[in-house]
């Protein structure tokens, strides 16, 4: 007596769906759609997703013109040198990014330094560089500064 190995409807339903699902996961078609999902599952292969390329972003020139955190840099080496170096104790606050130097229309910009006072003083709590910065990223120019106590 020979004995029937055919899977059955509902066994045979659900293999078509996982090979459907694995087909529509691994992102392939069949390539012939009038092919049994047996068929079709035969001829799916699994491909790798390259990632797409972003270009390297290009090496800062120093004919560029000053950026926002060069400007802020040379304020404060000119406060370290103008105000800190007279004053033992004080200290520059770090850039934050969160309050950029703010360009000006002919492409300068605004930038601030700022120096906690050392001693507590009554009226004021830190001095503020505060500088116009141009030029380019090889020669930033000083185009104005001043010292304010707040």
């Amino acid at each position: 007596m020979k004995k029937s190995t055919f899977m059955g409807r509902p066994a045979f339903s659900a293999s078509v769906i996982v090979l459907a699902a694995l087909g529509a996961l691994s992102g392939c078609a069949a390539s012939d759609p009038n092919a049994s999902p047996r068929q079709q599952a035969v001829s799916v292969s699994a491909t790798t997703a390259t990632p797409a390329r972003t270009p390297a972003p290009r090496a800062a020139s120093p004919d560029d013109p000053v950026d926002a955190l060069t400007a802020w840099h040379a304020c404060a080496v000119l406060g370290l040198a103008n105000y800190a170096a007279d004053n033992p104790g004080s200290t520059l606050i770090p850039y934050d990014p969160s309050h950029p130097p703010t360009r000006n229309a002919d492409g300068t910009y605004q930038a601030y330094a700022a120096f906690p006072l050392p001693h507590p003083t009554e009226g004021a709590k830190s001095v503020l560089i505060i500088c116009t910065i141009g030029g380019t990223l090889g020669d930033p120019t000083l185009v104005s500064w001043l010292a304010k106590d707040i």
